[in-house]
C-alpha cells in the first residue's frame, strides 16, 4: 500500500512538472513574433550571382518583391534607411551613425533603455521635410518590446570620427529615441584580417543574442543587421569602386552567406505564425546609380509562391521602405499611426519567376533613369534648333514673299515629329530597353516616331488632319494605358521611375500634361474639321469628360493636381469652342466644378479597401488626423519642389524660345493673330485652352516648369502648321466640311 502511494505521488509530481514546463512552451508557440532582417546594399542580381540557399528558400516559401528604398534624398544612406523603417514614412537620417549616446554597452551583453544618439537632428530634418513623419513611430505604436540586434561598426573599436555603425537602434527606437532592448556591443565582433575593416560578426555571439530575444515571454519585434554586409558596402565605397570584381566578389559572397546562415537560423527558431521580413534598406553605397533592393516576407499569413504589393505602389512585385513598419503592425493587429504614410504589404498571386523578373526590373529601372535625362535633352535641343532655324527662315522668307513648298513641308515633318515623340516613348515601354543599349534604344524611339509621322502622312493629305491623327492617337494610347494599369508609364522616358519613387501607378505629371493637351488639341481639331455638324460638340464634350474621369478616378489616373487643372481648363476650352467668350462667372463655375469632381473622386477612393486607396485618400486622412497643417505642409512642399525643378532641369531653357517662336508664328506678319481668329477660331480656342492648362498645371503640380514645357511641345507645332497653312493654303489639304464662323 505504501509503495502504491509512493508511485502515485511520483506520477502526480511528474504530471505537475510536465504541465509546468509545457505551459510556457505552449504560450511561446502561441505568441507571434516578427523579425526584420536588413540586407544593406543587396540587389536581386546579388542573389542571382551567389545563390544564398536559405534566402532563396524563404523566397520560394513566402512572398517577394523589389524594394524602392528612396527616402527624401536621391540616395538613401544607412541612417536614412534604418530610420525610415522605424518611422513608417520617409525620413532622412542626417549624419547620425546609429550609436548609443554613451559608449557603454560593452561586449555582446544585452542592455535595456538604450538612448540613441543624433535623434534631435533626425527629428529636425523630419519636421523640415514637411511629410509629418515621426521617427520611432513604430516602437511608439507597439506595446510589445522592440529589440535591436547587430553591429556594423567599421572596426573594433569603432573608429572616430565616423563613430558607431549600430543602425538597428534607429529602427527600434521609440519617439523619445530610446530602444527597449539592444544587443549591439562590439563583443558581437571577432577579429579577422581578411574581412573588411579587420572584423566580422561572430556567429556564436549573434546566436546568443537571438537566444535572448526568443526567450522573451512577452514576444516582440527584432530589427537585425548581421553587420558584415554593412561593412562590405562601406569598404567598397571607401575603395572608390563602382562595380564588384575580383577579390571583392569573394568578400561579398562571404558577407551575404553570413546573412544567409542567419536567415536559416531564424527560420528554425520561428514558428509558422511568426513573420520574417528580409529587406534591403539601402541601395549599394558604392554604385554610381541607385538601385531597387530586395523584399521577402515569410510566415504569418503570407502565402507561399506569391508576390508582394502595397497601397503605396499599387503594383505587384514592388513595395517601398516605409511599408515595413505598417506591415509588422498589421501582423500584430495594431492600427497604423497617422504619421505613417507607408502601407502594409499584402501578398498577391503571380506566375513570374522571382529572381529573373526582379533582376530585369532593376536593370530596366536603372537603364531608363540613365537615358531619361539625355533623351529629354536631345528632344529639347531638337525643338530649339528647329525653332531657331524656323525663325531665321521666316524672317528671310518674309522679305522674299513667303515660305517655299520644300521648306514648308520640311517644317511640317519636323513639327509632326515633335508631336509624335512623346507617344513613342510610351510605346517603346513594351521593349526592355536595357537589352538594347542606349544607342539602339534611341534609334528605336526615332524609328517609332518616324513611322507614326509616315503613316499619318500616307493616310491624310492635310497637315492639320495629320496633326489630328497624331494627337488623337496619343490621347488614345494614354487613355487605354491608364485604364488598364498604367503599364506604359513605369520605366519610360516620359513616365515615372520606381527608383525615384515619386509615383508608382496612375498618371504622373508629364503624362497629365500629354494627356490634357492632346485632349484639348483633339477637341479643337475635331471642332475645326467638322464645324457645324450636329455630333461635333457632343463628341468634344464627351472627350473632355472622359479625359477628366480617366485622369482623376482612383482606379485609373488618380491625379489630384490633374483634376484641379483639367476641369476648369477643359470647361473654358469648351466654351471657346462653342464660339462664346468666357466670363468671370465661367471661371468661377469651372473652378467649383473642379473641386466638386475632386470631392467625388475622394469619396470613391475612401470607399475602396485600404490596400487599394491612393494618395488622395492618404492626404485626406493625414489632414483629418493632423489638421489643416498637413495640407499646408503639402502645398508648401509642392511649391518648394516647383522651385527646385525650375532651377535644375533643361526644360526651363526650352520655355522662353518656345514661347517666342509661338508668338512670332501667330503675330507675324502684322495682323496674323486677327487673321487667325477669323480663319481658325476653333484652333485659336484650343491654343488658348492649352496655354491655360500650362499655367494652371504648373501651379497645382510639383513638376514645375516641366509641365508647361511639355504642353508647349504640342502647342508650338500646331502654331507652326497653322502659320504655314495661312502662308500657303494649298498645303493645308481638303477644306473643312463647313467654313468656320468667327468666334
Amino acid at each position: 500500500m505504501a509503495r502504491a502511494l509512493r508511485v502515485a505521488r511520483i506520477l502526480v509530481a511528474a504530471t505537475v512538472l510536465a504541465l509546468a514546463t509545457a505551459l510556457p512552451v505552449q504560450a511561446q508557440e502561441d505568441c507571434a513574433r516578427s523579425v526584420v532582417l536588413a540586407l544593406p546594399g543587396v540587389l536581386w542580381s546579388d542573389l542571382e550571382r551567389h545563390e544564398p540557399p536559405n534566402i532563396l528558400r524563404a523566397i520560394d516559401e513566402g512572398a517577394w518583391a523589389s524594394m524602392s528604398v528612396r527616402t527624401n534624398s536621391s540616395r538613401t544612406s544607412l541612417s536614412s534607411g534604418f530610420v525610415t523603417m522605424g518611422a513608417g514614412a520617409r525620413v532622412d537620417g542626417g549624419v547620425t551613425t546609429g550609436g548609443p549616446v554613451e559608449a557603454g554597452n560593452p561586449g555582446s551583453s544585452t542592455a535595456s533603455g538604450v538612448q540613441v544618439a543624433g535623434v534631435d537632428e533626425v527629428e529636425r530634418m523630419a519636421d523640415d521635410d514637411g511629410y509629418g513623419a515621426r521617427p520611432g513611430a513604430f516602437a511608439g505604436a507597439l506595446d510589445a518590446p522592440v529589440h535591436a540586434i547587430g553591429n556594423g561598426d567599421l572596426g573594433r573599436p569603432a573608429p572616430a570620427p565616423i563613430g558607431f555603425g549600430r543602425w538597428t537602434l534607429l529602427s527600434a527606437m521609440n519617439p523619445n529615441g530610446v530602444v527597449d532592448t539592444a544587443t549591439t556591443g562590439d563583443g558581437l565582433l571577432a577579429d579577422d584580417d581578411a574581412a573588411p575593416y579587420g572584423v566580422r560578426t561572430d556567429p556564436e555571439r549573434l546566436s546568443e543574442a537571438l537566444d535572448g530575444f526568443f526567450a522573451n515571454e512577452a514576444c516582440g519585434v527584432a530589427f537585425i543587421d548581421q553587420g558584415d554586409l554593412t561593412r562590405f558596402d562601406q569598404w567598397v565605397m571607401a575603395l572608390g569602386r563602382d562595380e564588384i570584381t575580383g577579390a571583392l566578389v569573394a568578400l561579398q559572397r562571404d558577407a551575404l552567406m553570413a546573412s544567409d546562415e542567419l536567415v536559416g537560423d531564424l527560420r528554425n527558431r520561428m514558428g509558422p505564425e511568426d513573420l520574417l521580413l528580409v529587406v534591403s534598406p539601402t541601395s549599394p553605397s558604392w554604385a554610381d546609380e541607385a538601385h531597387l533592393g530586395v523584399a521577402v516576407a515569410v510566415g504569418g499569413d503570407t502565402e507561399p509562391g506569391t508576390t508582394l504589393e502595397s497601397a503605396s505602389t499599387r503594383r505587384q512585385g514592388l513595395v517601398t521602405l516605409p511599408d515595413v513598419a505598417p506591415t509588422v503592425l498589421e501582423h500584430f493587429g495594431v492600427d497604423r499611426p497617422p504619421t505613417m504614410n507607408g502601407r502594409a504589404m499584402v501578398a498577391a498571386s503571380t506566375s513570374d519567376a522571382p529572381v529573373p523578373s526582379m533582376v530585369s526590373l532593376d536593370d530596366e529601372s536603372v537603364f531608363v533613369d540613365r537615358v531619361k535625362g539625355p533623351l529629354s535633352s536631345i528632344f529639347v535641343l531638337f525643338q530649339v534648333v528647329v525653332y531657331v532655324l524656323l525663325l531665321l527662315l521666316l524672317v528671310w522668307r518674309e522679305r522674299r514673299g513667303g515660305v517655299g513648298s520644300i521648306a514648308a513641308r520640311t517644317l511640317q515633318v519636323c513639327g509632326l515629329a515633335v508631336v509624335g515623340f512623346p507617344v513613342s516613348t510610351y510605346l517603346a515601354g513594351v521593349v526592355d530597353g536595357h537589352t538594347l543599349g542606349s544607342f539602339a534604344f534611341g534609334g528605336l524611339l526615332i524609328a517609332i516616331t518616324g513611322a507614326l509621322v509616315l503613316i499619318a502622312s500616307l493616310i491624310f493629305e492635310g497637315p492639320l488632319d495629320r496633326l489630328l491623327a497624331l494627337v488623337s492617337f496619343t490621347w488614345l494610347v494614354v487613355a487605354l494605358d491608364l485604364v488598364t494599369g498604367s503599364m506604359l508609364q513605369l520605366n519610360t522616358v516620359f513616365g515615372y521611375s520606381p527608383i525615384v519613387a515619386g509615383r508608382f501607378a496612375g498618371a504622373g505629371n508629364i503624362v497629365f500634361a500629354v494627356f490634357g493637351v492632346t485632349a484639348i488639341l483633339t477637341g479643337a481639331l475635331i471642332a475645326y474639321r467638322f464645324s457645324g455638324r450636329s455630333f461635333t460638340m457632343p463628341l468634344v464634350t464627351a472627350l473632355f469628360v472622359v479625359t477628366i474621369v480617366i485622369d482623376g478616378a482612383p482606379s485609373f489616373g488618380s491625379d489630384v493636381g490633374g483634376v484641379l487643372a483639367l476641369v476648369p481648363t477643359l470647361g473654358v476650352t469648351l466654351v471657346l469652342l462653342t464660339g462664346r467668350r468666357p466670363r468671370l462667372r465661367t471661371l468661377v463655375i469651372a473652378t467649383i466644378a473642379g473641386v466638386a469632381a475632386l470631392g467625388l473622386f475622394l469619396v470613391i477612393d475612401l470607399s475602396l479597401p485600404d490596400e487599394s486607396q491612393t494618395h488622395l485618400a492618404r492626404l485626406y486622412e493625414d489632414t483629418r488626423d493632423r489638421g489643416l497643417g498637413a495640407l499646408v505642409e503639402t502645398v508648401q512642399r509642392k511649391a518648394t519642389s516647383n522651385l527646385r525643378v525650375f532651377t535644375s532641369t533643361i526644360w526651363t531653357f526650352f520655355v522662353p524660345p518656345a514661347l517666342f517662336a509661338m508668338i512670332y508664328l501667330l503675330r507675324r506678319p502684322s495682323g496674323r493673330w486677327q487673321q487667325f481668329a477669323v480663319d481658325y477660331p476653333k484652333l485659336r480656342g484650343g491654343l488658348i485652352g492649352g496655354l491655360m492648362l500650362a499655367v494652371v498645371g504648373f501651379a497645382v503640380n510639383d513638376s514645375g516648369i516641366v509641365i508647361p514645357a511639355v504642353i508647349l511641345s504640342f502647342l508650338v507645332p500646331m502654331a507652326l502648321l497653322v502659320h504655314l497653312a495661312m502662308e500657303a493654303p494649298a498645303l493645308e489639304g481638303p477644306a473643312p466640311t463647313r467654313k468656320e464662323v468667327p468666334a
